[in-house]
């Protein structure tokens, strides 16, 4: 999209209404945020320590890979912190992406830096990502399908909000996309 695609600013005066009506910052808006965190951290911590069971998880129910799981499981909220940031963007600018996807690559070169130091300065996480979670398929598969599942509520209510409930900015989107 080029610049001139995007509308003058006080061609649509009603984007400037979100503002004025505290949309954006109203009690409502925080509680839908607390609740999507809190739905998102339980799909998080079921989907992973359910995908990843046979090797957190001993047969009497005591944790024998907490390394693992929590590699796992912190990679899986990165992930779902930085897609959802994606997904609530609506363009996207050079340093969006840059800050986006480079946070996510700093979680992958921490976790290997870190793994890499001795263990009496890494401790658990002595090597676990290079020796465990990298090579592991279902390592991979477990964050593909959890990371999915973590944001699919997000996106089913964005995708509502946006058809029957739309804001001023979906509404002048709308339109400037019907018109070009």
């Amino acid at each position: 999209m080029l610049v001139n695609d995007f509308p003058r600013p006080l061609q649509f005066p009603l984007l400037h209404q979100d503002g004025v009506r505290n949309v954006f910052f109203s009690w409502t808006r925080i509680l839908g945020w607390m609740i999507n965190g809190a739905c998102s951290s339980v799909i998080i911590f079921y989907l992973t320590s359910n995908s990843i069971l046979d090797q957190a998880f001993r047969k009497d129910g005591h944790a024998a890979g907490f390394d693992l799981l929590g590699v796992t499981m912190y990679s899986c909220v990165v992930w779902t912190v930085n897609c959802q940031m994606a997904l609530y963007l609506s363009y996207f600018t050079w340093i969006q992406h840059l800050v986006i996807w480079g946070s996510i690559a700093f979680w992958y070169i921490f976790m290997m830096i870190y793994g890499l130091f001795p263990p009496l300065i890494s401790t658990t996480a002595y090597w676990v990502f290079l020796e465990a979670g990298a090579p592991s398929p279902l390592y991979w598969l477990a964050i593909l399908l959890v990371v999915v599942s973590a944001l699919f509520p997000y996106f089913l209510y964005s995708v509502v909000q946006t058809l029957f409930f739309p804001k001023f900015h979906d509404i002048v989107r709308r339109e400037h996309s019907r018109n070009r």
